[in-house]
């Protein structure tokens, strides 16, 4: 069966990688069940500027690939969104602290693509999933610690398991060219054929 394609609809790396899990043809699939498909989204997000060249260099670099780790990640991030995150803070920010302490980051100053200013770029100490994990869980403390995460929704599709920031609060479909319109397509269909 083909894998469906990476998505950049999370406006979040830690969201992107949350989508890594999709519902397809009937099943649940993970994108990053290998060491060559992690690297291929780690080389997409670099595509799409969710990392930035300087993140993607450290982290092909001398690159573990344990996969269970970062499925654990996945696995207690999609169980922390599903479960009202502003009242599990507490517990979920020391498992990403302790993530952290396996990969420490330092950060660099570079230019900003679109403006004459700089932004501040986290780069961790090692590269692979210690490495990977630690800009995830830096970036997860980041939404969790402002007004994102109060912003944070799933996909209304029901087959749908993708989580995006909802920045105009009126934004339903992980994407309007897949599920919203599939949605509209759907209920469009039902409303006209049930008719007869």
């Amino acid at each position: 069966m083909k894998k469906p394609a990476f998505t950049n609809f999370g406006d979040r790396l830690v969201l992107n990688f949350t989508n890594t899990v999709q519902y397809f043809r009937g099943q649940t699939v993970d994108l990053i069940d290998s060491p060559s498909a992690v690297i291929a989204w780690i080389r997409y997000m670099e595509e799409v500027g969710e990392i930035a060249t300087v993140q993607y260099e450290r982290l092909l670099g001398e690159s573990t690939w344990d996969l269970p780790l970062l499925g654990e990640f996945r696995r207690r991030l999609r169980e922390f969104l599903v479960n009202n995150p502003p009242d599990h803070i507490q517990q979920f920010s020391p498992y990403l602290t302790s993530v952290m302490a396996h990969s420490p980051l330092m950060f660099t100053v570079v230019p900003h693509v679109e403006s004459l200013n700089f932004d501040l770029v986290p780069i961790p100490q090692l590269g692979g999933v210690p490495g990977l994990l630690a800009l995830l869980s830096y970036d997860s403390l980041k939404m969790i610690t402002s007004e994102t995460l109060l912003r944070v929704k799933k996909c209304e599709n029901p087959s749908c398991l993708a989580y995006f920031v909802n920045n105009s609060g009126k934004r339903k479909w992980c994407s309007m060219e897949t599920c919203g319109n599939r949605r509209k397509s759907f209920r469009h269909y039902r409303r006209y054929h049930h008719r007869e």
